[in-house]
């Protein structure tokens, strides 16, 4: 199973819309007071509140912006996205950075469990849990999802994703309670949706450089 649709359906799962969904949504749209910045973006690079943390991109990766909103009701989320691509505006590799937290009023949701099948790497001072998988562009992306936020902000630079690509994920719980996350996805063109080797892995650690920061 594609393992990033498999954190998708564990969302969907978990679907309860609420008022509260709806509450935070108007915050974050009108920039209220009370939601807590998750990542800031300054050129090529990305700062993380928690974990405190920065991450870099290449410099000739083309920022095509963020979204900020609550998935599936309750996971209040960040994203950032970079892509570079080639002369007829095909991207050729994606850097995906995304901050996401339970909102409080769903105190019974956590991550605990959810990556038990995930490999484990160190990077830049942090914890990771890491999958790769292939996916193919004729594969929809789920309805809602952050794949489709990012999907959007490709469609609407005007650029089109590969027929195949290969993905790597990192995710980091940043918190005892493992009620937030922070997830990178670095994703290549390929020639197939097949599982990819270690060399995507390698290629992103030289192309996203993580950095831990000190505690604020």
């Amino acid at each position: 199973m594609n393992p990033h649709h498999s954190v998708i359906q564990r969302y969907a799962r978990r679907f309860l819309p609420g008022v509260s969904g709806l509450v935070l949504l108007a915050a974050l749209a009108t920039g209220a007071d009370a939601v807590e910045p998750r990542l800031r973006a300054s050129g090529a690079r990305v700062e993380s509140f928690e974990p405190p943390a920065r991450i870099d991109v290449p410099a000739a990766a083309e920022y095509l912006g963020n979204r900020r909103w609550v998935l599936y009701g309750y996971a209040d989320c960040d994203l950032h996205l970079y892509v570079q691509k080639d002369a007829q505006g095909v991207v050729e590799r994606l850097y995906w950075i995304q901050s996401e937290g339970y909102i409080p009023s769903r105190p019974e949701l956590t991550h605990a469990g959810d990556y038990a099948q995930s490999r484990r790497l160190t990077v830049g001072g942090l914890d990771f849990h890491l999958d790769t998988w292939g996916r193919a562009l004729s594969a929809p992306a789920p309805a809602d999802s952050d794949l489709e936020q990012v999907e959007q902000l490709i469609a609407a630079a005007k650029l089109r994703l590969p027929q195949n690509m290969a993905f790597v994920r990192l995710v980091h719980l940043p918190d005892a309670a493992q009620r937030k996350e922070l997830m990178l996805i670095y994703a290549e063109r390929a020639t197939t949706d097949a599982v990819p080797d270690d060399g995507v892995v390698a290629r992103m650690r030289k192309t996203m450089i993580i950095e831990r920061l000190p505690e604020r």
